[in-house]
């Protein structure tokens, strides 16, 4: 059985019913909306993946590990630490791999050339921002991602990206201790800082490289691991394995087959059921929507053209009412990021003013021997932890931004809706028409995405701050005599951090605007398509009316039985969503 066999059944069926209404909107002339199924909807679900990111310090055995889930050296390993560039391993029928580089561009490379693109030692491991990894392992088949990761307490960018994208976007992270020496004080600030409030309840701790410890102290290195991760996780999931013998072909005695036991149930039963939950609602939002407006057919049938053209009228008049509201939008969005850019500008000043202010008295508290080996990483440090802190409170304002814009967009469309009920709908077809779906793609983005954009900064202050600082490690490398050391690092810091404050603006800047661009292209996404849908309903049905008027029970009929299949596709749904419910139970 496949990791996600369940899960496989269930989303099946989600498709096949979207599948059925589409071809009932597009039988009853609701082209728009059987493009948004096809085009959108069914792509959504069928394409949705399920991550898995694989943590741990250098020479933990991460690659090896990986290579065991998937029962075969595909990943490259050795004796020293070799992971570079962050390696997707996801489902191919042949191997195959490809590079994306950190200029954008993709380049096909041989797997048996992998060395070179994603270890340490390889000639091209820094032009890659990652590297996809195609491999035929049951474990990949029903979209899984294997995430395999550099030493996380390498600090580059990537740790960054590490922390702050690929996390808090993973469906469970598989964080790799060494049972020889279990939970070192690093790994325990990693984990407590950076890990344990994005992703607590998707953690799972692998102690690796468990035949490495003599039979009679295994038992209590795996105490000692349950012990002290309590102290700051509640009911701590820990496996111990020898990916050694897993792949040596003794996986009964590896702990492998009772991880990917534990990692299938949870996937199945939890994040699984959470995502096909929300996608099979949103399935039963458009069989409601396609309901409404094939009851909107019925009722145009009972009118007389008069009549009918009367009522269009109204609901046009507050369609384009919703629709000039949703616009004036657009100019709301625009001020409020120039006032979160103008906040962020402040506080940054603020940061680098105080710093420089505070900095010589430090120096002189320090020896000279310490202001030396220091005080480079000290100011990164200290940028870091201030980005990090201004990246949350960044993302908190723009996350604000973007519940308010879809609370109006929703009012806009539940006044559409209600009109369009009011004046043409039978009563018992009436639905509220809501966005909770836009609302949900809203949010991964303003959440999820953010992780990738908003801190991107982190990035660069992780990456390029010692760059910034190299000059006063050249100074103080130079200096001989202690007073001449501290002087010139009191005269050279603050023009070092000015400096850093200066890159970080910008990254700020675009941060916030490509945020708000991504806001304004939902809003107007949304307005379009409510729009063209009900516009699309009220043409065809005038035209109908109009044009066919001594065919009205033959159109009854076709409505019919066009309502029914919409019914048969909501109990579908219906039923599945149970099931949904009963399995996470």
């Amino acid at each position: 059985m496949s990791l996600l066999d369940g899960h496989r059944r269930a989303k099946i069926e989600i498709v096949d019913q979207l599948a059925a209404l589409a071809e009932v909107a597009r039988a009853a002339g609701m082209k728009t909306l059987a493009a948004d199924i096809e085009g959108s909807r069914i792509p959504k679900v069928e394409q949705e993946r399920f991550h898995l990111v694989v943590l741990g310090e250098f020479n933990h055995g991460k690659s090896t590990f990986v290579n065991a889930l998937l029962g075969a050296d595909v990943l490259p390993t050795g004796i020293t630490p070799t992971t570079a560039a962050i390696n997707h391993v996801v489902y191919a029928d042949q191997p195959r791999a490809h590079a994306v580089l950190t200029d954008g561009d993709t380049i096909a490379i041989a797997p048996a050339a992998l060395r070179d693109w994603v270890t340490a030692a390889g000639a091209r491991s820094r032009d890659v921002r990652h590297v996809e990894v195609g491999y035929p392992a049951d474990l990949l088949r029903d979209n899984v991602v294997l995430v395999d990761t550099p030493g996380v307490n390498d600090m580059n960018e990537q740790r960054a990206e590490i922390t702050y994208g690929y996390v808090p976007q993973a469906d469970a992270v598989l964080f790799l201790l060494d049972a020889s020496q279990a939970l070192k004080d690093s790994e325990r600030e990693f984990l407590s800082r950076r890990v344990l409030e994005r992703v607590r309840d998707r953690l799972v701790f692998v102690v690796a490289k468990i035949d490495q410890v003599g039979d009679d102290d295994r038992d209590e290195v795996i105490r000692y691991v349950r012990d002290n991760l309590a102290s700051f996780v509640d009911e701590p999931v820990v496996f111990p394995v020898s990916a050694k013998r897993a792949l040596e072909g003794d996986r009964d005695h590896s702990g492998m087959p009772e991880l990917l036991k534990y990692l299938s149930e949870f996937l199945d039963r939890d994040r699984a059921a959470l995502v096909l939950d929300n996608a099979a609602e949103d399935a039963m939002r458009t069989a409601a929507y396609l309901q409404q407006n094939l009851g909107v057919k019925l009722r145009a049938y009972d009118l007389d053209l008069d009549e009918l053209e009367q009522r269009v009228a109204k609901v046009r008049e507050q369609l384009d009412a919703s629709r000039r509201n949703l616009e004036e939008l657009h100019g709301r969005i625009e001020a409020e990021c120039g006032a979160i850019r103008a906040q962020i500008r402040l506080d940054l000043d603020e940061f680098a003013r105080t710093f420089v202010d505070v900095l010589p008295g430090q120096i002189d508290s320090v020896d000279a021997d310490d202001v030396k080996r220091y005080l480079p990483g000290f100011i990164e440090d200290r940028f870091r932890e201030w980005a990090e802190l201004e990246g949350e409170k960044l993302a908190s304002m723009l996350e604000h931004l973007a519940e308010e814009v879809i609370a109006v967009t929703n009012e806009n469309v539940h006044a559409t809706s209600a009109a369009l009920a009011n004046r043409l709908s039978p009563a018992d077809t009436q639905v509220d028409i809501d966005i909770d779906s836009f609302k949900y793609d809203v949010a991964v983005y303003s959440v999820g995405a953010l992780g990738t954009t908003v801190f991107f900064f982190v990035n660069t202050v992780a990456g390029g701050l010692l760059t910034l600082a190299a000059p006063i490690l050249a100074i103080v490398l130079k200096s001989k005599v202690a007073g001449d050391i501290r002087e010139q690092a009191k005269e050279r810091a603050p023009a070092a951090i000015l400096r850093a404050a200066d890159a970080l603006r910008p990254h700020f800047d675009r941060c916030i605007d490509d945020f708000g661009e991504r806001l304004s292209e939902f809003v107007t996404s949304a307005g379009t398509a409510l729009y063209r849908g009900i516009t699309e309903v009220l043409d065809q049905t005038l035209d109908e009316k109009r044009t066919r008027a001594g065919e009205i029970e033959p159109l009854r009929a076709e409505i019919a039985r066009h309502a029914a299949a919409v019914a048969e596709a909501r109990e579908v749904l219906a039923s599945v969503r149970e099931r949904l419910w009963r399995r996470a139970e």
